[in-house]
């Protein structure tokens, strides 16, 4: 069975009624159930293992970062709410951070904490790593938050479990506030740059694969791949048509998953899984939202009475 990772489609399930009618028919004709765990939970699952022994942090940095750390945390930027009475809630996509300034404010984080065994990298302006030397960092166990920033409940941002990040968290957030780069960002009128959100923590045991190179793909799928955990190789122009039969795909971020984005996942995706799947090529297709999962078998194709209002009711 193929299976498609779509976080974020329930969003944006009005959009694909106008865009992509086909996505919606596909999902009503199969069977769904709620999804128990977070899709990168899932995916660990489908590449034998469990967050403990692929943990979201490592796996990802082994797929995007030159020298990517064997114990590290997932990380993205945030910025304070003055609506929220300060609290750290606008995520990396309202911010316009730059390339520049991530790597200013990880430059700063390194002048202050490499001492302690500590490391800041910057794959992309909105996806960062919070790294530590296994030897310095002896006894850090942090797995930090269980999911992204956005995953977390509107009304509250609970703190990360381990206190010992808790305190650096806090320490990072004073350490951005008095940076030039948000002297210049209060300057121009626009949020600064509070903190991270750090989660997805853990270490690596496996041996490093060669370094990655900008995934085509979610990087924690790209690195599963390049530590042989999952099949098939995440390319540019690879489509529904091209993959295998048994493959894996997230081609798209969770926060990018706009109404653009659901036509071209479903022309690009959906339509040749489908049409691969009436010819009996596939043995069925696995579509993974942020809640859900969703199974297409060829025949569930011909289940035509079931209507497309029945996926937004799930």
């Amino acid at each position: 069975m193929f299976t498609l990772f779509l976080p974020g489609l329930e969003r944006r399930l009005p959009d694909a009624a106008a865009v992509a009618p086909e996505l919606l028919r596909l999902l009503a004709r199969g069977s769904s159930h709620a999804l128990a765990v977070s899709p990168w939970q899932y995916l660990a699952g489908l590449a034998a293992g469990d967050a403990e022994r692929w943990p979201v942090g490592p796996v990802s940095a082994a797929a995007e970062l030159a020298s990517p750390p064997r114990a590290c945390l997932r990380a993205e930027p945030l910025g304070a709410d003055p609506d929220r009475h300060g609290m750290l809630r606008l995520p990396a996509a309202h911010l316009g951070v730059t390339r520049e300034e991530a790597e200013a404010l990880a430059a700063a984080f390194e002048r202050e904490f490499a001492s302690d065994g500590l490391r800041l990298a910057v794959a992309t302006a909105q996806r960062w790593y919070l790294g530590w030397e296994e030897m310095a960092g002896a006894g850090r166990s942090w797995r930090g938050f269980e999911g992204p920033s956005h995953a977390l409940p509107e009304d509250a941002r609970p703190a990360p479990p381990e206190p010992e990040l808790r305190r650096l968290l806090s320490e990072l957030e004073l350490l951005f506030h008095a940076h030039p780069v948000n002297a210049t960002r209060r300057a121009h009128g626009d949020p600064g740059i509070a903190g991270l959100h750090a989660w997805g923590g853990g270490v690596l045991h496996d041996p490093l694969p060669p370094a990655g190179h900008a995934p085509a793909e979610e990087p924690y799928l790209a690195g599963l791949r390049l530590l042989g955990a999952a099949p098939g190789k995440g390319v540019p122009g690879w489509t529904g048509q091209d993959a295998p039969a048994e493959g894996i795909a997230w081609p798209l971020a969770e926060l990018a998953f706009d109404a653009t984005a659901v036509a071209s996942i479903t022309a690009e995706w959906v339509m040749p899984l489908a049409e691969r799947l009436r010819r009996s090529e596939l043995a069925g297709i696995r579509i993974v939202s942020g809640a859900r999962v969703h199974e297409v078998r060829r025949l569930d194709l011909l289940k035509f009475w079931r209507r497309t209002g029945r996926v937004a009711a799930c």
